[in-house]
Formats: structure tokens, sequence, C-alpha cells
């Protein structure tokens, strides 16, 4: 079966961390610990592109999705996370073979995520830190249609990160690929993360400025950053905010981008 290769393949290669994992990046770190959060996703792609050229004019997509994700910790050092995500609402407009436009709509739920994140962690002199290897599997539940919002196919991905932070200051970078079972392509995504720690009224929180680069062996490329900010009310509620803007992209086929998106987040933890 081809998604044995997929997973054997993604264990030889040189990757990352597996990025934004419940809760809020900031997983229980505590024996039997579990959690969950719903992430509200809005995005916004501004034209349709071919390569790096606008294709019409205005050519949107929008999207509402909201994702449910968990984790379960049953040691320290490993844990199991889930994501499924489910499109409330999401439209396109398109070009017909005439050049007269036309719009799509789609919702539905999405594609399940499963990842097995083992990490080690060490402390230093006035830092602390961990590394991250998770293998993942992409279990297909969108159904065919012309407007698929998930990938629906099986894919085999492999996570490796770094994390390091002082008092004051947080560092992460991680790679990720992904092989699928059919017609996706190949793809590798990596993440750096640079922001502060803070504390206020009795909580504390972090701000970071995340950097996120995508490559497919198809030719498409994407680069993508913007701010994060995440607060930690107490034990059990967490709240994240991230936004990131498309600086870069470039379509081997006809698809929407140079868009932004936004995620807001609520997380909790026990």
């Amino acid at each position: 079966m081809k998604i044995l290769w997929a997973l054997a393949i993604t264990t030889l290669l040189p990757l990352k961390l597996i990025a934004d994992q419940p809760i809020t990046n900031m997983m229980p770190r505590w024996n039997n610990g579990y959690g969950f959060q719903f992430i509200q996703e809005y995005r916004h792609n501004t034209d349709l592109l071919l390569g790096k050229q606008k294709i019409g004019n205005g050519l949107s997509e929008e999207a509402h999705i909201i994702n449910i994700e968990g984790v379960y910790t049953w040691k320290r050092w490993i844990r199991l996370t889930a994501k499924l995500p489910y499109t409330l609402h999401a439209k396109r407009q398109l070009l017909d073979q005439q050049g007269n436009t036309f719009t799509q709509t789609t919702q539905g739920i999405g594609d399940l995520t499963l990842a097995l994140p083992l990490k080690k962690y060490f402390n230093l002199d006035g830092r602390s830190g961990s590394w991250t290897i998770a293998p993942q599997l992409r279990i297909p539940l969108t159904g065919k249609s012309p407007y698929e919002i998930g990938d629906g196919e099986w894919g085999g991905g492999l996570s490796l990160g770094y994390e390091t932070e002082t008092a004051q200051w947080f560092f992460g970078t991680s790679t990720t690929a992904w092989v699928f079972d059919n017609h996706e392509p190949f793809e590798i995504s990596t993440s750096i993360d640079l922001g502060r720690n803070i504390a206020a009224f009795g909580s504390s929180g972090q701000i970071t400025w995340e950097t996120d680069f995508t490559w497919e062996d198809n030719g498409s490329r994407k680069i993508k950053a913007g701010p994060a900010i995440y607060w930690k009310l107490n034990d059990t509620i967490h709240l994240r905010a991230d936004w990131k803007h498309h600086f870069y992209e470039k379509k081997t086929i006809l698809d929407h981008g140079n868009g932004d998106t936004l995620k807001l987040t609520l997380g909790f933890v026990f």
C-alpha cells in the first residue's frame, strides 16, 4: 500500500517539529494530562493564481473553518494528538471556459490528522527547551467534490523540531514532510518562531512573530508570516490569536492565493 511507503520514506528525510499543536502549542507536560481546543479559522485569498500571475480580476476565496483538536499525555515525553477541521462555509470565484465568472461553495468535515509527538526535554543554565519527533497520519474524511478544502487522501508525515526559551525570550523551529497516497504532491514546510515571554495581572503569555515556508515538488511555493499572542488565563483556560499574511506565493496549478489567515483559539487543559 502506498501509504506504508509514504511512512517509510518520510523517516529518511531531514524534517520539522509538528507545528501548531494542542493546546495552543503548550501541550500538557505531566503524566496523564489531557486537553482540547477550538480554533475559529478565517481564510481570505484575494486572487486566482497560475504561477505568480493573477487570472481574471478580483476572483477571491473565503472560508470559515472550526478546528477541533485534542491531546492526551501518557508520560511527559509521549502523547497523542488529533485534529479535525469542519468547514462551516467556503466560497470561491472561478472562470468557465467562456471566461465568465461563477461561484462555488462547500461545507463539511475535513481530513483527520493523528500524531504521536515524542519529546526530549533539557535544562541548561538559564535556558530550557526540547527536541521533538512526531510521526503523523492523515485520514481522508473529505468527500470527493469539485471544491475540496482538505486533501482527501491518505498521507504519511514526519516532523522534527527544536524549541528553547529563557525567562524572557523564546525561539522555535520545525520542519514537516508529507507524502500522500495518490495525486497530492510531496510537501515540506518549515517554520521559524521568535518571541518574548510576558507576565501581567497575575498571569503569563507570549508574543511571537511566526514565519512559514512551504515547498511542493510540483513547483508550488509559499511564504507566510505574522504575529501571534498566547495568554494563559489560569492553569485550565488558554487563549491564542494569530494572523498570517501570504508575502509570496507561486502556484503551478490554478488555485487561489495572496491571502490572509486569522485564527482564534480557546483551549482547556486538565
